[in-house]
C-alpha cells in the first residue's frame, strides 16, 4: 500500500463489510528511543488493566511508526510488554537495547562522500575567488553540501540486532508468518509517498529492515536503502494511522503517541530534576531546536488529522494516549542512564494510571463496546506492585528519586483523548 497526497478521502465512510465486522487496532507512534520506553511502560499498564480475557497481544492489527515500529514488531510477535519492561529494569538481553545496538557513526557514508568532496574542491575554490565580493562562507558551504554524508549515524547495527533477537527468541522476521497484521509505514525519499510495509505488495521485506526504514530520522540517520529506493522516518509525512483505520476496517484503535511538544517550565523552581536539564532550549544547540520544531509540527498535524478523522468517521472510536507535556526527559536523544530508562518506563505506566483514575468508568465503557473487559480492582493491586518494582529500579540507580509529575487528564493539552461520535478531542 502506497499513500500519496490525497490518496484516502477522509470524507467517505469506510465499508464495514457484509456483516459490519470491524477490527481492533493498536498504533504506536515515534519519539525515538525515549518514546519506545514510554510506550513499553504504557503497554504494560494496559495489560495490567485488562481483565485477563484480552491482552495487548490480542489486537487484530498493529501499526508501528518510527521508533514505535520496534515495539509494535515485538508485541505483534506475541512478546509480553511486562517481559520487555523487566529486561530493561534488570538490564538483560535481548529486549534491553543499548545505543550501540541501535546505531553507529556513519563512517562509511563519509568515505563514500570523500571522493565527491575532492572533485568539488577546485571548482568551489575557483567559484569563491571569482565571486568573492558577494559570496560568503555560508554560501560556499551551501554549494558544498553535495559532499556531505546523508546522515550522522547508520541504523544498520539495529537491523542486525533485531534479526539476531528474532532468531534467538523464535520470533518471526517476516510479515507473512505473523498471526496478527502488522503495518510499518516509511517515506520514500525520492517521491515523498508513504509506503506501508506489511501490506499487499510490500510483505517480502524482513520486519527488521522495515523497522529501520521507518525509524530513519533525517540528519540523525542515513536513509535506509531497500531494493534501490531510499526510505526515511514515517513520522514526517502523512499520518498513516488514520488512513489504515479506514482501509483496514478498524472500528476501535488505541494510539500511544509520545511525540508531543515539550513544555519547559519558565522558572527553574519548576524544572525537572535531571542532570542534562537546561531551562532554555536555545542553549542546547541546533539539534535540540530541530527536535522541538519537529515535535511541534507533528503535534499540530496529529491534532488536525485526529479532529478531521473523528468528524468524518463517527462510526469509529479512538483512544489516544500521550505523555504530559512536562515529561522533558522524552526530549533526550543522547545517552540514557539506567535511571533515565526507569523514569521513562514509569512515565508511560503513570499515564495509564492517571487516565484510569480520572476517567475509569468512561474508559471501561469504551473498551466494553468493543468486547474488551477491564478489571479496575485488579488493576489497583497490580499497579501498586508494578510501581513498587519501578521504585526499586529507580532506587537501584543510586540517584535521588524524583516522582513523575502526574497531571490530571483533561487539564493539559496532552494526556488522553477518548474519541466518540459526539465528543471532540479534549472535551470530557
Amino acid at each position: 500500500m502506497r499513500i500519496g497526497k490525497g490518496a484516502v478521502d477522509f470524507g467517505r465512510k469506510a465499508s464495514m463489510g457484509p456483516e459490519g465486522a470491524t477490527k481492533r487496532a493498536l498504533a504506536l507512534a515515534g519519539g525515538g528511543f525515549t518514546g519506545y520506553l514510554f510506550e513499553i511502560g504504557a503497554l504494560t499498564a494496559l495489560d495490567d488493566l485488562f481483565d485477563g480475557s484480552f491482552t495487548v497481544n490480542d489486537f487484530d492489527l498493529y501499526v508501528g511508526v518510527s521508533a514505535g515500529s520496534a515495539a509494535a514488531s515485538l508485541i505483534a510477535n506475541g512478546v509480553k510488554p511486562q517481559e520487555i519492561l523487566e529486561t530493561n529494569l534488570s538490564s538483560t538481553r535481548p529486549y534491553y537495547f543499548d545505543h550501540r545496538d541501535i546505531f553507529a557513526p556513519a563512517f562509511g557514508e563519509g568515505l563514500k562522500t570523500f571522493p565527491r568532496a575532492i572533485r568539488q574542491l577546485i571548482p568551489l575554490l575557483k567559484m569563491y575567488v571569482r565571486h568573492y565580493p558577494e559570496m560568503t562562507l555560508i554560501d560556499l558551504l551551501d554549494k558544498a553540501q553535495d559532499a556531505l554524508p546523508s546522515g550522522i549515524y547508520t541504523l544498520k547495527p539495529f537491523a542486525r540486532y533485531l534479526e539476531r533477537t528474532f532468531r534467538a527468541k523464535g520470533l518471526s522476521d517476516t510479515f507473512a508468518e505473523l498471526r496478527r497484521e502488522l503495518y510499518i509505514p516509511a517515506i520514500d525519499l525520492e517521491t515523498g509517498d508513504c509506503v506501508i510495509f506489511g501490506d499487499e505488495g510490500w510483505r517480502e521485506l524482513p520486519i527488521s529492515r522495515a523497522v529501520t526504514a521507518s525509524s530513519a530520522v533525517p540528519i540523525y540517520f542515513c536513509p535506509v536503502r531497500i531494493d534501490g529506493r531510499d526510505y526515511i522516518d514515517a513520522g514526517i509525512g502523512r499520518l498513516a494511522f488514520f488512513d489504515l483505520a479506514v482501509a483496514k476496517r478498524v472500528g476501535f484503535m488505541v494510539v500511544i503517541n509520545p511525540m508531543v511538544r515539550v513544555h519547559l517550565p519558565r522558572s527553574t523552581r519548576d524544572a525537572p530534576a535531571h542532570p542534562s536539564y537546561q531551562a532554555c532550549l536555545r542553549d542546547r544547540g541546533f539539534l535540540a531546536i530541530g527536535e522541538q520544531a519537529s515535535r511541534i509540527n507533528f503535534d499540530v498535524r496529529f491534532s488536525q488529522a485526529l479532529e478531521l478523522f473523528e468528524r468524518s468517521h463517527p462510526d469509529k472510536e479512538l483512544l489516544v494516549m500521550t505523555p504530559t507535556p512536562h515529561d522533558a526527559l522524552l526530549f533526550e536523544r543522547s545517552f540514557l542512564t539506567y535511571h533515565d530508562r526507569v523514569l521513562l518506563l514509569r512515565a508511560g505506566y503513570v499515564s495509564v494510571v492517571t487516565l484510569v483514575r480520572e476517567r475509569g468508568d468512561e474508559l471501561e465503557a469504551q473498551f466494553a463496546r468493543h468486547g474488551i473487559g477491564l478489571s479496575l480492582a485488579r488493576f489497583d493491586d497490580l499497579a501498586k506492585q508494578r510501581m513498587a518494582r519501578l521504585d526499586q529500579g529507580e532506587a537501584a540507580s543510586g540517584l535521588p528519586q524524583h516522582p513523575v509529575r502526574v497531571v490530571p487528564v483533561g487539564r493539559e493539552p496532552a494526556g488522553a483523548v477518548l474519541c466518540k461520535a459526539d465528543q471532540r478531542p479534549g472535551k470530557g
